[in-house]
């Protein structure tokens, strides 16, 4: 059984946990290992996650049979636009439509708080993540490069679903 349990600030160790676990074995064909420490220390900071908790950005997390599997994040960006910022699986898990309860998780979120549209960020080469966002709707409105920090540049594509 999947559930969603609403995170706080008890949940910021477990946030970066999971997120180092996930992000060292998902993205190591995608990014350098340097990348993925710097992104991960400024995306996962205790200080920018209890801003963002505080801030009312939701944080969902993610249990399958009681065990923790991931987590979800999403908030308002304007009075008709919801944004998916983060959602991550443990990739045993991929596969088996828990991704797609998160993403109905986000898009109830997002309706309940009248947005019209869900959009997120994504790496262009995340083919796994591209399949499965097209496979739920959402479609490419623009591709984006941008530096994340000094000799990382980013190149993703923003995505949004018509609610």
């Amino acid at each position: 059984m999947v559930t969603f349990r609403t995170a706080d600030a008890r949940d910021i160790p477990l946030i970066r946990e999971l997120s180092r676990e996930i992000w060292h074995r998902h993205y190591v064909s995608i990014i350098t290992h340097e990348q993925i420490d710097c992104m991960l220390a400024r995306m996962y900071a205790p200080e920018l996650l209890e801003r963002e908790l505080a801030e009312g950005v939701a944080w969902r997390i993610i249990e399958v049979d009681g065990r923790t599997a991931g987590y979800v994040s999403f908030s308002m960006t304007g009075p008709a636009e919801c944004k998916l910022h983060k959602i991550y699986l443990s990739l045993e898990l991929h596969g088996r439509g828990i991704g797609r309860k998160a993403l109905d998780e986000a898009a109830a979120y997002a309706r309940a708080h009248g947005a019209e549209t869900i959009f997120l960020m994504v790496n262009r080469a995340n083919e796994k993540a591209l399949r499965a966002y097209r496979a739920y709707g959402f479609q490419v409105a623009e591709s984006i490069d941008w530096e994340f920090a000094p000799g990382f540049i980013l190149n993703d594509y923003r995505m949004s679903l018509h609610l």
